[in-house]
């Protein structure tokens, strides 16, 4: 039986572009020798709604304390895209110590940051996906697994994402939700534990 040092659960909104993403880390040469020792268990749930993620996560919270094998961390990865309840499901997700990963206006934003450092507003999740595909991925599809199209360009991306991050810092310490924004993901904190495991992880 494996040994598992780290156990983390990562709840996902999205079926293709973000579960299939995430499970992707795991399968990838380069990084199954430091992950071996993390279990990483993604799923997404029946209801898929933000508050419903969250009422997922709660549930195998509770089953995996009850099985004496409690999760480090729990992730919460999800899209702003007009959802009802975002609040509510934020405050639930912080009251049970739970992190979230959250794109403004969906996961496509941190596809996008792949490829260019932008700020630049979308209103819907499909002017994101018309820009990508114009500009730099024409065969993008958002029911495919696009893990090995970008993870050449991963550290490009983190690095946007921190500075997309400091965009934003200013409305953020005025107290503006991150759902709030007008432009905006952080599932690079995510990923960059997913790529460092020994530094992020395994500490």
């Amino acid at each position: 039986m494996i040994s598992f040092s780290k156990r983390w659960l990562i709840v996902c909104e999205d079926f293709k572009s973000s579960k299939i993403y995430f499970e992707s880390f795991k399968k990838d040469e380069k990084l199954k020798r430091d992950l071996a020792s993390v279990q990483i268990e993604v799923v997404h749930p029946k209801d898929h709604s933000p508050v419903g993620l969250v009422v997922e996560a709660k549930g195998l919270k509770i089953k995996a304390k009850r099985e004496r094998n409690p999760y480090d961390e729990i992730w919460i990865v999800l899209d702003k895209d007009y959802h009802a309840n975002i609040d509510k499901a934020f405050d639930m997700a912080y009251s049970n110590q739970f992190k979230i990963a959250i794109s403004v206006i969906c996961f496509e934003y941190w596809v996008l940051l792949h490829y260019e450092r932008t700020s630049k507003e979308f209103y819907k999740g499909d002017n994101i996906i018309s820009h990508i595909r114009k500009n730099h991925f024409p065969d993008y599809l958002k029911s495919e697994n696009v893990y090995p199209d970008l993870k050449d360009k991963i550290n490009t991306a983190i690095e946007n994402g921190y500075w997309l991050v400091g965009q934003n810092l200013n409305d953020i310490e005025r107290g503006c939700k991150l759902y709030e924004l007008s432009a905006y993901t952080d599932v690079h904190l995510l990923v960059e534990k997913l790529i460092n495991p020994k530094k992020y992880i395994l500490k």
